[in-house]
């Protein structure tokens, strides 16, 4: 049975598991010096199982509790009510699988995560992960419990009952996806959300049903993560030609960041001030990055992959093939033979009359929480057609292969892939991107 589910090994031995309370009482403050004060966000608060203990442990400790479903949700709070603790909660369905909370919660101390990301599809807990690490404050920590490798139900899963959706994960009867994590799993996330692992280990129980005289061994992985105080570097998306991270850096501190691959740095300041111009750096350089600010510090890093797919003569036939205009920005602030880096911002002036037809690979990096966008593509005679409109939040990326120039196999511009306009949706908000174009 082992053998199916991968190389086969031994199961770690078994011992006593902490419980879920022990998880809380790590949030009381520490050591035996009493509460104190600490917000929690917590992902996945199902029936409140978690969030009590908390409560009740430390009088001091707020707790914003969220589940993708409404009645956990209700049933959370009604039972913080019935304990009295309902001043102290705040509650709600995130906006979307991967969003831990909505904008202007955090920052968090804690984050607890306790049987949540095995519930998420695809490679979607790392995304999910990596938001909520972005909620944490400077020193904070991510609490993790999750279903381990060679746990009872994964050795079930594999033999029979549920659909294989790679070697660890299996979408169960009813639907239910379920994913067994190994300390290399965990050790991987940790490092894509820019966190540090303080501790890591397996947990294993045997539990006894008595009238059956059955014994289930369960395995469970146990981690406790934290977001380093002076540099932390998020990965915020990967493909085979691109990386994106978040970094940020601490007041008064200096950080040596080493680029194996050609990098782009783009600093990220206030919304009311005007945008810097981005930095290149070659393929082995070491950047200097120094904050002597009373504030943190943000970097947005885009790193290139490999070589440009296109010369000089294609980039020129592909810049003077549309009709329409193909900048996809209002600022071109850097360009060299692998790239160009444009500025886009509301304040710079949005019309939804304004086509741009997309020529190049691109991604652009939203900053900021709130802002949404209408899209517009172009109608025979003038004007223009809305599309969508698209909600954003802080640290939202999108990723466009463009083939063929942005033209489909008839020679018509894509649309509105390819060829579209914007305006803003919601203009009390700056709408600010980062955009990359990869030649």
């Amino acid at each position: 049975m082992v053998a199916s589910v991968g190389a086969a090994r031994e199961r770690p031995p078994l011992r006593r598991a902490p419980s879920q309370r022990r998880i809380c009482v790590m949030l009381r403050g520490g050591g035996g010096g009493g509460a104190a004060p600490m917000r929690v966000l917590e992902l996945g608060c199902g029936n409140g199982s978690s969030v009590l203990p908390l409560l009740r442990g430390n009088p001091l400790a707020r707790v914003h509790a969220t589940d993708p479903s409404p009645t956990a949700v209700a049933d959370t709070v009604r039972r913080v009510e019935e304990a009295g603790f309902s001043d102290r909660l705040t509650a709600e369905v995130p906006p979307g699988l991967t969003r831990p909370c909505s904008p202007g919660h955090g920052p968090f101390d804690a984050v607890m995560a306790l049987f949540t990301l095995s519930a998420i599809p695809g490679g979607d807990d790392a995304v999910l992960l990596s938001a909520a690490a972005g909620e944490l404050r400077p020193g904070g920590v991510l609490l993790l419990r999750d279903c381990g490798l060679y746990d009872m139900r994964h050795l079930r899963d594999a033999a029979r009952g549920a659909t294989p959706v790679d070697t660890a994960a299996f979408l169960r009867p009813g639907g239910m996806h379920r994913r067994y994590y190994s300390l290399a799993d965990v050790d991987r996330l940790a490092a894509a959300a820019g966190l540090e692992v303080v501790e890591s280990r397996y947990l294993c129980v045997r539990l006894t049903n008595q009238r059956r005289g059955v014994h289930m061994d369960r395995v469970y992985v146990h981690a406790v993560l934290r977001r380093p105080v002076g540099h932390s570097r998020r990965l915020l998306h990967a493909n085979s030609r691109l990386r994106i991270f978040d970094e940020r850096l601490g007041p008064d501190c200096t950080a040596s960041v080493h680029h194996a691959v050609p990098a782009v740095r783009w600093q990220v300041l206030d919304a009311s001030q005007p945008t810097p111009s981005p930095s290149f750096h070659a393929a082995g350089f070491t950047a200097t990055v120094r904050n002597v600010s009373p504030h943190e510090r943000r970097d947005i890093c885009f790193e290139v992959l490999g070589e440009p797919l296109h010369g000089e003569e294609e980039v020129a036939r592909r810049l003077a093939a549309p009709r329409w205009p193909t900048a996809p920005g209002q600022r071109l602030l850097l360009e060299n033979a692998l790239v160009r880096m444009w500025d886009f911002r509301a304040s710079l002036g949005m019309d939804r009359l304004a086509f741009h037809q997309h020529v190049f690979d691109n991604a652009w990096v939203v900053l900021g929480d709130g802002a949404a966008l209408n899209v517009y593509t172009p109608v025979a005679g003038g004007g223009a057609k809305l599309e969508k409109m698209v909600h954003f939040h802080d640290g939202f990326v999108s990723w466009t292969v463009v083939r063929n120039g942005g033209f489909d196999a008839d020679g018509e511009p894509l649309a509105p892939t390819c060829l579209h306009s914007v305006d803003s949706a919601v203009p009390s908000v700056e709408f600010r991107e980062y955009l990359i174009e990869l030649k």
